[in-house]
Order: C-alpha cells, then structure tokens, then sequence
C-alpha cells in the first residue's frame, strides 16, 4: 500500500463516482478502478459496495476514509511544516471568500489548518465569487470558491470539488405546488420568481436563468429582495417563488415550503493556480472536505428517491 492508494480512494469516497474521481485525480477510470481493487485485496475487505447505478461505502470502507484522511493531512501538514522550517519565514494563507462559500466550513477548516501548523497566518479577501478566479490568477488570493456552473477557463488554473447540494424551490404554502413532495423545473416555468439584488449577491439572476435553461424558459423575476432573508420574507407573504441551493437555506419560515426539484446538484469547486499554488493549500483542501464530511447535508440525489416514492 502507498500514498496513492489512499488518495485515490479518498477520491472516490469523496465523490461516489469512479469517474468524477478519475477526473479529479487526473488518471483513467480504469485504472484508477484497478488500484481501488488492488487496495482491497491487499486489506482483504471490501471498502465499496458498486452497482450498475450507485457506489456507496462499506462500514469499513467508512472508517478506513477517516483514518485515511487523518493520514494525508498529516502529511500534507508535515511537509507544509518541513518547508516553512527550511525558508524560516511565516505563511499568509490567503482565502478568497463570497456569498456562495458562505455556507461552507472554511473558517473552521482554516482554524484547524492554524492549530496544526503555527506558521501560518490566514487572510479571508472579500470578493464576488465571479471575479474569484482572476484573484487567483493575479495572486491577490491563494485559493477562491467558484459555483460549478461558471466556467473555468484557463490552463493556468486548476479547480477541485468541494460540495454538490440539492437545488430547493421555495414556494409559499398557498401556491397548488406546496404539497407536492417534489417538483420539476418546468412545473415552474408559470410562477413569479423572486431574485436577490445583484449588488448585494453579484449575478444571482444569471445563475437563476442558468439553472433553469434545461426547462427551456426564463424566470419571470417580479421583486427583488436585498439579500436570503428578505427573498425568504417576500416568498412568506406570497409574492412569488425562489430557488436555492439546500447549502444556504436556513429552517423554513412559517408559511414556507422547501420543495426537491429536477436540477442538476449546485455544485462548489475551490480554484487555485497551477503554477504559484500555497505550499498549504492541499492541508486546508483536505481538512475542509474533512469537516463537510462530518456535517452532511441531505444527498444531491434526494429527488430521484422522492420520485420514486410517488
């Protein structure tokens, strides 16, 4: 067994997709298959449980992902250490925060990256998750947090799931589509949609409008709210309907429904450069994908098994 049966099984644990962890460990599917075999013949257990449709860990798949994970960041941390020790000067750890990102554990996994390695300093820069990316690239910050949707362009950047989360319509209590135990996109496409004031949730519409494509119409955005919880008061009173990521939704105001639907998961990539990438960047990756694991949301997939209830 070696450092690269654990990150690719790491990789495949976080995900549950022998292909989304191929990609993200830059190898072929096949062969990535071959050393999560090897792995668990040389263990003589099973960690994954695999079917035609779904991959989920065994128990001890599950323990072995914990002990695992506290390994790499050991030695994530461990050569962080080594090499501040060698230039003898203190990091600053700079991490480019928005109101997408908002809902992740990042200061936590930023104090915990400070507790195991005391020569880092961390900065949190305020920024638009749109102009994340260029942040990395002109070095004004080390790691940024960009929604899946957006395009990355740039061989000079290199991005990394961190979060996948279930798309919620939030619909007021009185709309026909309140008792429903799941709703589809197009069932949508009559309703009057609420937005978040794009100065104060920079291209929040665009994301909407994004989201919605697949259905094949464009929100009809008819009051605008200053942030979540004035949007979440006006779908309270009836005015219209909105649609968040579950990441970001706090319990449902008293009137309200949060409703499954059909869209693809909301995902969230962390983004950093390729070529000038902080020595403690993977500990900080590693510890905050640790702590979301810890802390789970309900599954992207939550739909499809509400469907299939009715």
């Amino acid at each position: 067994m070696d450092l690269r049966h654990l990150r690719y099984f790491v990789a495949v644990a976080d995900t549950l997709n022998f292909s989304r962890a191929a990609e993200r460990m830059r190898v072929a599917q096949p062969a990535l298959s071959r050393q999560i075999h090897d792995l668990e013949q040389e263990l003589g257990f099973k960690l994954f449980v695999r079917t035609t449709t779904r991959v989920r860990l065994t128990e001890a798949g599950r323990y072995f992902r914990q002990q695992a994970e506290k390994l790499l960041i050991q030695l994530d941390l461990a050569v962080t250490g080594a090499s501040q020790v060698a230039k003898a000067s203190r990091l600053t750890f700079r991490i480019g925060t928005d109101w997408n990102a908002s809902a992740l554990p990042i200061t936590a996994a930023a104090r915990g990256l400070i507790e195991l390695h005391h020569n880092i300093t961390v900065d949190f820069v305020e920024l638009p998750g749109h102009e994340h990316t260029h942040a990395v690239r002109e070095g004004e910050i080390d790691v940024g947090f960009v929604p899946g949707i957006s395009k990355i362009p740039g061989s000079d950047i290199e991005h990394g799931l961190i979060h996948r989360s279930t798309l919620k319509a939030i619909v007021h209590q009185s709309n026909p589509l309140a008792d429903r135990p799941s709703v589809r996109l197009r069932d949508l496409k009559e309703e009057r949609w609420i937005a978040i004031d794009d100065q104060e949730v920079p291209g929040f519409k665009t994301l909407v409008r994004q989201i919605v494509r697949p259905a094949q119409f464009s929100p009809k955005f008819v009051r605008t709210a200053k942030s979540l919880p004035g949007m979440l008061a006006f779908i309270a009173t009836g005015e219209g309907i909105g649609l968040i990521p579950e990441l970001f939704l706090p319990v449902a105001p008293e009137g309200t429904r949060y409703l499954p639907t059909d869209c693809e998961p909301f995902e969230m990539y962390a983004v950093w450069s390729k070529l000038k990438s902080a020595s403690c960047l993977p500990a900080f990756l590693e510890l905050l994908r640790a702590k979301i694991a810890a802390a789970p949301l309900p599954p992207a997939d939550h739909f499809r098994r509400s469907r299939s209830r009715t």
